[in-house]
Order: structure tokens, then sequence, then C-alpha cells
């Protein structure tokens, strides 16, 4: 493959790679300690994306100007090493913190070294690699990326289940700083200027300011600002269809132990992962048939469509096969989206885009839990097809808004 014969692109994927499947590890052992738990609830469940997620959506912006004002190579090492401290060390200060609170702080600091890794890695794609290889990188990046955590997530429950989760937290440290080797040896340190921190206020000042200059850029594109909008549509979705399986694995598994519990959740992850994959195999094959815009509402149909046909047959089963058609809608479209984002803004921009693209991400989750807590009180089918039919009508509504903003050409079809 072409694109693996970039010796630079080769890196940034291994370390993703390697990087993603430590997360996948370190993911199951958090959802054993917290989510999983059977007494849970969705009220447990918002207040865990809240507490874990919207903290990191506040200063998440500040990262997109920190991606594009620093050697990149440095922070995806960095990030990477943090990682593994905070990991090998838990179990050593775990105890120190009255209640779960060292696990959502542990939860709190990994996502936000973990997006910013990956706001890094989507605004360095498109310097390893050359701009017509950006529809078949991101789908190499993504679907490695997939299957790596779903690697990982596998081996997360395999460490539990033999040894214990402090064991999992361990493996995870060692594959991090695995990940932080493999990203010192990029070529390219990929720098930019305003490399050394001024004082506090002057440098938060400066940042705030590219922030908003960096927003506007955004805003005033909409290439890049109707494919944002609709990921984030499309995310939610995805996460409320993930808190749906949560729930009915936790109603099938009420009275069951906890490996129960976990080897139901692996199966629906690994449904997912499978559907990613298909995708990751598909949509090179689907941009050269369709628009890369078209691949995003193909994306949203998939999902909305598979959603409203599970409803009324909800149980594990269905699940599982929701869970794969969602994953597959769910890649199609970031594909879609990470390379109209690429295209349509700048190398100066890119950062503070995969920013915000990243706080859309957490902040989508936060919504999904808000909206199934919100009207806890109807059943999990009604939620679902009233969840799907809201998707659909979505992709039709932002189908309307693309084409009226000149994203897709005359022809319906790309010309190879």
């Amino acid at each position: 493959m072409p694109l693996l014969a970039e010796r630079d692109f080769r890196l940034l994927l291994g370390a993703q790679c390697i990087a993603q499947m430590a997360d996948g590890l370190a993911q199951v052992a958090f959802a054993e300690e917290i989510v999983l738990d059977p007494q849970g609830t969705p009220t447990r469940t918002l207040a865990l994306f809240a507490l874990t997620l919207l903290p990191y959506s506040l200063l998440g912006p500040f990262t997109g100007v920190l991606v594009d004002r620093w050697p990149r190579r440095s922070i995806l090492v960095w990030t990477n090493v943090a990682r593994a401290v905070l990991l090998v060390s838990l179990p050593l200060w775990m105890g120190a913190l009255p209640g779960d609170a060292a696990l959502y702080a542990s939860v709190l600091l990994l996502l936000g070294f973990g997006r910013l890794f990956l706001t890094t890695k989507g605004a360095s794609l498109p310097v390893v690699l050359h701009e017509r290889h950006l529809l078949r990188g991101n789908s190499l990046s993504g679907g490695g990326g997939m299957i790596s955590a779903l690697l990982g997530g596998v081996a997360g429950i395999g460490v539990a289940a033999i040894a214990s989760t402090e064991t999992a937290f361990l493996v995870a440290g060692s594959l991090y700083t695995v990940g932080a080797l493999v990203a010192r040896r990029l070529s390219n340190p990929m720098v930019h200027p305003h490399q050394h921190l001024e004082r506090v206020l002057v440098a938060a000042a400066r940042i705030a300011a590219e922030l908003a200059e960096g927003i506007g850029e955004i805003w005033g594109r909409e290439r890049a600002r109707l494919p944002l909008f609709g990921i984030f549509v499309l995310r939610v979705a995805a996460m409320f269809v993930a808190l749906i399986a949560i729930e009915v694995i936790r109603t099938e598994y009420a009275a069951a132990d906890d490996s129960g519990r976990l080897s139901a959740s692996a199966l629906a992850l690994g449904a997912a992962g499978v559907g990613a994959f298909i995708g990751a195999l598909t949509a090179p094959a689907m941009g050269r048939r369709f628009p890369t815009p078209a691949l995003l509402i193909i994306g949203f149909v998939v999902s909305g469509a598979s959603m409203v046909i599970a409803a009324p047959i909800l149980d594990l089963t269905t699940t599982v096969g929701l869970a794969l058609f969602a994953g597959f809608g769910a890649f199609v479209a970031k594909v879609a989206v990470d390379a109209q984002v690429q295209e349509a803004l700048p190398d100066e921009y890119r950062g503070r885009a995969f920013a915000l693209y990243d706080i859309l991400y957490n902040l989508a989750s936060v919504v999904a839990a808000l909206f199934l807590v919100a009207f806890v009180e109807f059943s999990l089918e009604a939620l679902l097809a009233s969840g799907g039919l809201l998707v659909l009508l979505l992709a039709w509504l932002l189908a309307r808004a693309m084409r009226k903003a000149g994203m897709f050409p005359r022809a319906e079809t790309k010309v190879a």
C-alpha cells in the first residue's frame, strides 16, 4: 500500500494504534469498577460523563491552540508518558481519596490526555500524507485505532478476569510507554512558531484570542462547519445506542457476576469494532463512488435506520446487531468528516478545528446521557425508535444544507 511506504505515517499510525490499544484495556478496567455496576442508573452514568467530560470540554479549545503552537511530535510523546505514569501509579494513591474520587479523577485525566493525543494526531496526518491520500489515510488510521481499542478491550477483560484491575492498569501503562517511544522516532518534529511559554496571563490572553480567531475561521467556512455539526449529532446517536446497550446488559445480567456483564459488553464492543472495520474496508471504495460529504449522510442513514429497525425487537441479540451497524455508520461518517475538515482549513487552524471536534465528541456523550435521563420513564424501545427517526430527519436537513453550500458536485458520482 503506497500509504505505508511513508515512514512517518507508519510511525504515526503505530503510535496511535498502540495508544488506543492501551485506551481499550484501561477503559475496560474502569468500566468494571464504575459503569457496569448492576446497581448503576442512567443518572449515575450522566454524573460520570458530566464530571469527567465537561471540565475537559471547557479547557479543550486551548489544547487546539497548543497543538498549533508547540512541536506536535513532543505532544504525541508526552501525552503517552503522562498516561503511563498515571496508570502505573494509580494503585499507590487510589486509597488516598474518598469513595470513587480517585477513579473519577483518573478517568478525567486519562480522557484529557487521550483527546489531546488524538487532536494532535488528526492535525499531524496531513503533514505526513499527500492531500489526495487523506480519505484513505483517515480510513486506515480510524480503522486501525478502532480495532486496536477493541483488541485492548478484549485483553483487558482477560487480564481483569485472570489477575486484577490493578494488573490491567499496569499493562496499559506499559503500552502507553511503548507508544511514546514509537512517536519519538517521527522524523518531522512538526514545529510551529511561538514555541516559548510566556507569562501565564499573557499566554492565556493570547491563546484566547487565537482560539476566537480559529473558531471564527471554522464558522466562516461551511465546508468545515456543517461536517462538524453532523458528526456531533451522529456522536450523540452513537453514545445513545451505547447507553441503551448498557441498560439492556444491566437488565439481562442483573443477578450475574462481573464476568457475565463484561462478556456481554465485550460482545457489543466487538460488534461495534467489526462494523467499524467493515467501514474502514469500504469507505475508500465509497469515496471513489460518491462525493465525500455523501459518506456523512450515508453514516446518518445507516445509524438512524438500524435504530428504528432494532427498537421493536430490542434484546441482547439485537443490541449486538445494532452496535455493529452503529459502528459502521459512525466510522464511515467520521472518516468523511476528518477529510472534509482537513481539506477545508489551512494547516495553522487544523489543531484548533480538531480540538473543537473533540469537545463536540465529549459534549455529545453528556447530551446522550441527559436525553436518557430526561425520558427515563419511557421504555427503551420507544426511546430508541424516537432517536432513530430524529437521526433520519436530521440527515435530510443536513443533506439539504450541504447541497445549498455547494458541497455536492452536479454529478452525483465521482469519476475515478
